[in-house]
């Protein structure tokens, strides 16, 4: 059984280890501490030890502090024949240049995914897309990963990969922004209505989205040539909630 361990059990990393777990993969250590308490009998402190007791080493931190663990892991000497992942979605497997240096074989493997808690007995992976840069022997090690958790991957061009971030990011934090502007217009509309009133269309669009594509998905006033009504919705709006909504629209119709 393979042997796996992490640096980093914050929300993405608690349900990447759950996952792991129930895909046959054994957890090992987790080093210093985990966003669960379920975890707490995997602590272990001395990386040293969690190195020589693992197969995979996932560093799942905050992007900010790869860098600085990857240091931490070099730090403990030859580490040859490990296989080291980070899991963030806007760096490449550059970032673990110094574990790399000394004998360790690295990728960069994230998934296009969301995590806002731990959701245990749920695979969060399943259908989704793990984006992966590296050397040769670990990117085959993550699709094995990944066919487990029944996920997808995609090998990216590491001078490119940051556009799959941006995209991410408009398509989870810029889409709830979005949201947040429909639920003002509720608002306004002073029916003490809440944003579960448009979740079913919001369903829906996606489930168009998905089988018919952008294009084929689009409806309403923009799709029907309708001006007049996009006209009467900016009359009713003012400063940047106007401007968003011309910009959005002008966006949409491939006017600006």
């Amino acid at each position: 059984m393979t042997g796996f361990s992490f640096f980093g059990v914050g929300n993405l990393g608690a349900n990447l280890v759950n996952s792991l777990i129930s895909a046959g993969y054994d957890l090992k250590y987790i080093y210093k501490k985990s966003s669960q308490t379920i975890f707490d009998n995997f602590i272990e402190n001395d990386i040293r030890r969690i190195i020589n007791g693992s197969d995979i080493i996932f560093v799942s931190t905050q992007e900010s502090k790869i860098k600085g663990v990857a240091e931490l892991i070099a730090g403990t000497g030859d580490i040859s024949g490990k296989i080291f992942f980070h899991t963030s979605n806007s760096l490449t497997s550059e970032v673990l240049k110094p574990v790399r240096d000394r004998g360790g074989i690295v990728a960069s493997f994230s998934p296009l995914q969301t995590f806002t808690g731990f959701k245990k007995g749920e695979n969060l992976f399943r259908g989704i897309t793990f984006l992966m840069e590296g050397d040769p022997e670990a990117l085959k090690c993550a699709e094995e990963i990944s066919s487990k958790l029944g996920a997808f991957t995609l090998k990216v061009d590491p001078d490119k990969k940051i556009f799959f971030h941006i995209s991410a990011v408009i398509s989870s934090n810029l889409l709830n922004s979005l949201l947040r502007f429909a639920k003002v217009q509720l608002n306004k509309a002073g029916s003490g209505s809440d944003i579960s009133i448009l979740i079913p269309l919001i369903r829906e669009t996606l489930v168009n989205i998905e089988k018919a594509g952008l294009s084929g998905a689009l409806s309403g006033p923009v799709k029907r040539g309708e001006t007049g009504i996009v006209e009467k919705h900016l009359d009713k709006l003012e400063g940047e909630e106007r401007q968003l909504y011309k910009i959005l629209t002008d966006y949409l119709t491939g006017g600006g």
